[in-house]
């Protein structure tokens, strides 16, 4: 889906296409490692009822368009390059299902000991392995919205090249 009508007006979605990034010497035998980004639609939208939606999820559940969460989705692959790039720290985190995702913040490694508790925009996602085609392994960032964080209760924080080792080194889906 590249576009989609929210109230007739058309709304771009070319910024949640896949996209493919390269992180250097971390692949097997010190190759580089390159991760498939791809996005959800939840990262757009908001739980409703029938009746209510404006599309269908990829689990067949109605979504109802989000204004909030489409606007902080046009920085999503830039947001998911970085947090490569720079190495982020994420914490695992169970959603509305119990189904286990990584959640991780906008903020470099080098200013985490500077957190406050308080409301943050949240990304969720996780890892499987690729086909090693295009890519090592698959990032699949399944939603994005603000959320109270407590930070002296994320039990262990993990960072992303450790991650995306696991996910490739053990071949399996993680968390």
């Amino acid at each position: 889906m590249s576009e989609i009508q929210i109230a007739g007006i058309m709304r771009d979605l070319s910024h949640l296409r896949e996209v493919v990034c390269a992180v250097p010497g971390k692949g097997k035998d010190g190759a580089e490692l390159r991760v498939a980004i791809s996005f959800g639609l939840h990262t757009i939208s908001k739980g409703c009822d029938h009746g209510f939606h404006d599309m269908i999820d990829e689990n067949g559940k109605p979504r109802q368009f989000d204004e909030a969460r489409y606007a902080f989705s046009l920085g999503l692959q830039e947001l998911a390059r970085r947090m490569i790039d720079q190495n982020y720290f994420c914490w695992e985190s169970a959603d509305r299902n119990r189904a286990m995702n990584y959640a991780v913040i906008d903020v470099a490694p080098g200013r985490i000991q500077q957190l406050a508790d308080g409301t943050h925009q949240v990304v969720f996602f996780y890892l499987y392995p690729a086909s090693g085609v295009s890519a090592d392994v698959n990032l699949v960032i399944t939603s994005c919205h603000s959320r109270e964080v407590v930070f002296s209760r994320l039990k262990r924080r993990y960072n992303i090249h450790t991650l995306l080792r696991t996910c490739l080194f053990k071949a399996k889906r993680i968390p």
